[in-house]
C-alpha cells in the first residue's frame, strides 16, 4: 500500500482500524509501523474524527424514537416502484390475462393438435395394400 492510498482510506473510513475494509487492513497497518509520514497522516484523520465527535450532538432517545416511527410511517405510504415494461405493447396488453387463461390455452392447443393429427391421411388401408402372396394370386387368376 501506498502513502496515497492510506489517505484516501483515512478520509474514506476515518482513523479507526475497525472501520477498515478487512482486505486492505492488514496492509495499511503494516504501512504505518514502517512509515513515520502514515503515522502522521492517522494522527491527522484521528484529530478530524475528535472534532467531528464533539461538534454532532448527542441525539436524546425521545427524538431518535419519532424519527424512526416518522421513516416508518413515510415508508408505509410509499408507493410500490413500478416494474419495468419488457416487451411489445401487445403482449403487455394480455399479460394480466395470462394467469387466467394460460391453462384453458394449454388444452386448447393440445386438443387442436390432437384433432389436427387424428384427422390427417395416414396412406392406404391395410386391405388395399397389396402383398407379395396377394400379387401371386391375382397374377396367377389373370393366367399371366
Amino acid at each position: 500500500m501506498r502513502i496515497e492510498d492510506l489517505s484516501r482510506l483515512l478520509e474514506t473510513h476515518g482513523a479507526d482500524p475497525a472501520r477498515w475494509p478487512p482486505a486492505r487492513r492488514a496492509a495499511a497497518l503494516a504501512l504505518l509501523e514502517t512509515s513515520a509520514e502514515a503515522r502522521r497522516r492517522r494522527a491527522a484523520a484521528a484529530a478530524v474524527d475528535a472534532l467531528l465527535r464533539e461538534s454532532l450532538p448527542e441525539p436524546d432517545a425521545e427524538t431518535l424514537a419519532r424519527m424512526r416511527d416518522r421513516l416508518a410511517r413515510a415508508i408505509a405510504r410509499a408507493p410500490l416502484p413500478e416494474a419495468p415494461r419488457r416487451g411489445p405493447p401487445v403482449l403487455r396488453w394480455l399479460r394480466p390475462l395470462v394467469p387466467a387463461g394460460c391453462g384453458a390455452l394449454a388444452a386448447l392447443a393440445t386438443c387442436l393438435l390432437l384433432m389436427g393429427l387424428s384427422s390427417w391421411p395416414r396412406g392406404p388401408a391395410p386391405e388395399e395394400v397389396l402383398g407379395a402372396p396377394r400379387l401371386l394370386a391375382m397374377m396367377m387368376e389373370s393366367g399371366e
